[in-house]
């Protein structure tokens, strides 16, 4: 009887002992897959940011000085023909920005494409350039907008057709890409409209 009290302790503790090794075991496993995810981890994310700092290298030797003031004038003879009007607004010295010509060019490009989709037949769209501070501003106005919150200004409303709404993100991203921002304000009073500002180059 003593024997066979003994064999089933024996046993039991066995048992309980294969029972602990199995949850160490399990333990280890789950402590190594959570290190190896970490390492996946570690290496994807230098390996993005190595993609990012050589994204901004290749962005800041693409770029240029860029006069918004002659971009604005190219962008008001690509609106020639649509059914609204321009009105550029400029200042006699020059405004420059430390850019990538073609992408400004985009975002002047898509903001006048959407006035002109947006807008009533032959009103009157005005982009007005100036430094402020250390930031040059551009913003559009439409002249004959009768509602304080027109379709101009709402290019950003989230609420826009599939295309509006890319061409807005686009606008957003390019801006973003310039140190700057794109948004929906007012400018010297007035209804809303949309404004850019991006970092000055100072001479």
């Amino acid at each position: 009887m003593t024997g066979g009290g003994q064999l089933q302790s024996g046993n039991l503790g066995f048992i309980i002992a294969a029972a602990i090794l199995l949850g160490l075991g399990g333990v280890a496993c789950m402590m190594f897959s959570l290190f190896v995810a970490n390492l996946r981890q570690s290496a994807k994310a230098r390996e993005l940011a190595a993609q990012a700092r050589g994204e901004a290298r290749q962005r800041m030797s693409a770029s240029r000085a860029q006069d918004i003031g002659a971009l604005l004038d190219a962008a008001s003879a690509q609106a020639d023909g649509k059914a609204i009007r321009l009105d550029i607004q400029l200042p006699q010295e020059a405004v420059c920005v430390f850019a990538i010509e073609a992408e400004l060019r985009e975002l002047l490009a898509k903001v006048t494409a959407y006035a002109a989709s947006v807008m009533r037949a032959g009103t009157t769209l005005q982009v007005s350039a100036h430094a402020d501070g250390e930031q040059a501003v551009v913003h559009w106005r439409d002249l004959d907008a009768v509602d304080a919150h027109p379709p101009l200004a709402r290019f950003f409303d989230g609420r826009l057709p599939a295309a509006m709404a890319a061409s807005a993100k686009a606008c957003e991203r390019i801006a973003g890409h310039h140190g700057g921002r794109i948004y929906s304000a007012p400018h010297g009073g007035g209804v809303l409209g949309l404004t850019l500002r991006l970092p000055l180059l100072r001479a």
